[in-house]
């Protein structure tokens, strides 16, 4: 394969839209779904699920988009090495959980690179554990998380705190819940034990676990046609989606079920000045703005 159709398929795994991911890369909507089917062929297998409402990664799609992220994440970083000599702009390595990339990292980006429009940025897109553990080894200079913030030797900023929330196709009622199908996606366990106390506050059975897949776009995709409910951690971005409806959870005692994202970044590396000017113009943004999966 291309070293641009590896780019291919990190870009439409953040989009989970072939429309934009072919505005993004600058080609044909044709043109992105003959190279699409072109990978599929090559690779043997088959990565999205195509529908009217849009397309859905396969589970096999989801395990080579992830190495895709992995493999571009290189290739970029080979690129930056072999750059030499003076003027080589500064570069900033950061890792975000998926869907932070779609939902709030551009506005942070939009505003930091108004400010230093010479500063490179590589974006590495892993779950939370995986973002911390990268910045931890130094691999990355900073990431977005919300697992890790009790365990990680790491310095942390608080950043933002969305409510959970279960979504659907359709209405529904809290009776209901326990003769649905769930989709499920992997959470960090904090947020995973908090979603099953508030699970066990009111049902004696357990959550009738149905499809698991990789990320919190594809569960809501999945939701959005019907194949079940799905949990996410911030219900504010759910207000801008026509397709569905959400019941906010909050446990017995009126406590909301919220989870906190965090800043992490290294002590050695902390007082980097292009790192607390990013780490600024993260703060900066309103916090409507920030809601994420």
């Amino acid at each position: 394969m291309r070293d641009y159709d590896w780019q291919i398929l990190v870009t439409l795994h953040s989009t989970q839209s072939i429309t934009k991911t072919a505005e993004l890369l600058f080609i044909s909507q044709p043109a992105l779904t003959k190279r699409i089917q072109a990978i599929e062929t090559e690779l043997g297998v088959p990565l999205l699920i195509r529908s009217r409402q849009g397309s859905v990664f396969t589970p096999e799609g989801e395990r080579i988009a992830k190495k895709a992220e992995r493999i571009v994440y290189a290739i970029n970083d080979a690129k930056s090495e072999a750059a030499s000599g003076k003027g080589t702009p500064e570069k900033l390595r950061i890792g975000v959980p998926y869907s932070f990339v779609r939902y709030a990292l551009p506005n942070i980006l939009t505003l930091f690179t108004k400010r230093y429009p010479d500063v490179d940025i590589d974006i590495v897109t892993l779950p939370s554990h995986e973002v911390v553990k990268c910045v931890e080894d130094s691999t990355l200079d900073l990431c977005f998380a919300r697992y890790g913030a009790e365990d990680s030797a790491l310095e942390r900023i608080p950043f933002c705190e969305g409510q959970a929330a279960i979504v659907y196709n359709r209405p529904f009622t809290l009776d209901e819940l326990p003769d649905i199908p769930f989709i499920e996606f992997p959470k960090n366990p904090g947020s995973a034990s908090a979603i099953e106390r508030w699970w066990n506050e009111r049902f004696d059975r357990e959550m009738k676990v149905r499809y698991k897949v990789a990320t919190a776009d594809a569960c809501v995709s999945m939701a959005e046609h019907g194949l079940g409910c799905c949990i996410v951690l911030d219900s504010k971005y759910l207000e801008r989606m026509n397709n569905i409806y959400y019941m906010p959870m909050t446990f017995l005692d009126g406590t909301k079920l919220t989870r906190k994202t965090w800043i992490f970044f290294r002590k050695d590396t902390g007082s980097r000045a292009i790192i607390q000017d990013f780490i600024s113009c993260a703060l900066e943004i309103p916090k409507d703005d920030l809601q994420w999966m």
